[in-house]
């Protein structure tokens, strides 16, 4: 059990970073095909907890150390090759949905311009990144938990709480803007953003479990509960959307009309996550091409963030709806792949044992 729970507990907090937290992919996703988006949800949860427990099961099958060794084991040399530079994309591409994000938080809570947030983030992640990243990632990784708790209790009493009519709910939320034409191709183009962005480190933690069917439930429970984190922010969002539906920001906006003193505190840690998740998408986007805390690696990731924080101006709603699609058509291919390879793949031949009770008789 102890086994099961660190796997899908390190799934959720993975999956369940920033950009969940804002509210605005499950509005993009989800909310904005009204009731049927809630559908959607259900979808999204079957195929997390599946995709979960295929991610970590190859992990565990390869004994995998490296996720790269992994992708060309399941696809082969090329689309290796391939994955490698979607990865790279995605790593830029999310780091500057993140620079983006911060700068609503400021505006929607402090009515502080949005630039003055993106440029504080932007130095924010340039001095950690150059500094040494360590010691952040391990104080965000403690405090992670407890802001999903919160989350969690923003979205369940906005759901709960609502008094909204159904029928006004489904007006406002089909007018809001949405990724896909269809529900079902919403649904599945979240799955394989989510699959993508997170493959990486379900295959290494795969890899360090001792026991495979710990590591397939761990997966699946872990995948299948993100799910339901989805569904019922995608409900609370719904429920609320004539409060939320121009906010950049929409949980925050939950918060808010919870408690002045529980959206000012849910802004701060919001900012920590979008922070952390900015973090690791840079360090390891410059990491890739040169060695840490070196010349190159530093003037790297000076233009890159600069060049991100450029781009960050877009807008951050804008930039969710063009940035995570693309990440998840992207992950198309892969998908394929991994279900491909799950069942190419051999299992693992037990290590034969000498019968040394017949040599003793």
């Amino acid at each position: 059990m102890k086994n099961v729970l660190k796997i899908s507990s390190a799934f959720i907090g993975a999956v369940l970073g920033a950009g969940f937290a804002s509210g605005q992919e499950i509005m993009q996703y989800f909310t904005s095909f009204g009731q049927i988006g809630i559908f959607g949800s259900v979808v999204v949860a079957v195929l997390f907890g599946i995709t979960g427990m295929l991610l970590v099961s190859i992990g565990y099958r390869l004994k995998a150390v490296s996720h790269m060794e992994v992708i060309r084991k399941i696809s082969g040399r090329y689309l290796g090759m391939g994955y490698d530079i979607v990865l790279i994309f995605t790593l830029f591409g999310i780091g500057v949905v993140m620079l983006a994000g911060s700068g609503p938080i400021f505006n929607q809570q402090f009515n502080i311009p949005t630039y003055v947030g993106t440029i504080l983030m932007s130095a924010l992640v340039l001095i950690t990144i150059m500094a040494g990243v360590k010691k952040v990632i391990q104080v965000l990784a403690l405090v992670t938990p407890v802001f999903l708790l919160v989350i969690v209790f923003v979205n369940i009493y906005s759901m709960v709480t609502s008094g909204g009519s159904n029928g006004d709910m489904e007006a406002i939320a089909v007018q809001q803007h949405s990724v896909s034409k269809h529900w079902f191709s919403a649904a599945f183009n979240y799955v394989s953003l989510v699959t993508l962005t997170n493959a990486a480190m379900l295959f290494i933690m795969g890899g360090n479990e001792s026991n495979g069917k710990h590591a397939a439930i761990g997966g699946f429970l872990g995948g299948l509960f993100c799910g339901l984190l989805v569904l019922v922010s995608n409900i609370a969002i719904y429920q609320n959307i004539d409060i939320v539906a121009t906010l950049q920001m929409p949980t925050l906006g939950l918060a808010s009309e919870i408690s002045p003193l529980l959206g000012m505190v849910f802004s701060i840690t919001l900012f920590g996550m979008i922070y952390g998740t900015a973090v690791s998408m840079f360090f390891s986007f410059s990491s890739r091409f040169f060695e840490p805390k070196t010349k190159g690696f530093n003037l790297f990731s000076v233009l890159s963030v600069i060049v991100a924080c450029g781009l960050s101006f877009y807008g951050f709603s804008d930039l969710v709806s063009i940035v995570f699609p693309i990440i998840g058509y992207l992950g198309y291919i892969f998908m394929v792949t991994l279900v491909v390879g799950a069942f190419r793949l051999k299992p693992k031949k037990a290590i034969p044992v000498k019968e040394d009770w017949k040599i003793a008789k």
